[in-house]
């Protein structure tokens, strides 16, 4: 499915569509059940009931992402020469200490299956998890840095 960005006309906010909750925005259609029985390409018509705007532009899934992922650090979405982007702001000493509650929350809950009885991971493996899981518990939310997960990076 796709995923489609524009500005909001009353504020100029960027926002974002998704064809799997918005609706695709173009639906096939064949001339007759004989074409569609004998595989020929069906003709895209637009979707009346699309909640996607005419004027809506495609981003790439990994787009989407990296922005989500900048606002969620406390960046604002802007749109700059018509395409999104994140500016980084200034985070007031509250914000900071929300946003790495935040990412240290999505932290601990992605590393749950790392203390289940049934993960597949040996004991020694699992320990290190719980250590990494614990500098996450006792991170400094006033600080910067992040705790590195054992074999990979943040």
């Amino acid at each position: 499915m796709r995923i489609f960005f524009d500005a909001n006309p009353q504020d100029g906010t960027v926002r974002f569509f998704h064809e799997a909750i918005d609706g695709p925005r173009q639906l096939p259609t064949w001339k007759s059940e004989v074409e569609r029985e004998a595989g020929k390409r069906p003709v895209m018509v637009d979707n009346p009931a699309t909640r996607i705007p005419a004027g809506a532009t495609e981003i790439s899934r990994e787009r989407f992402e990296e922005l989500m992922a900048a606002q969620q650090g406390g960046a604002q979405i802007v749109l700059s020469r018509g395409k999104p982007i994140a500016i980084p702001r200034e985070l007031s000493p509250e914000e900071h200490r929300a946003a790495r509650r935040r990412r240290r929350d999505q932290l601990l809950a992605a590393s749950d299956w790392t203390q289940l009885p049934d993960s597949p991971l040996s004991s020694s493996e699992r320990a290190a998890w719980g250590e990494y899981r614990q500098q996450l518990r006792d991170l400094d939310m006033d600080g910067e840095g992040w705790p590195v997960p054992p074999g990979g990076s943040n």
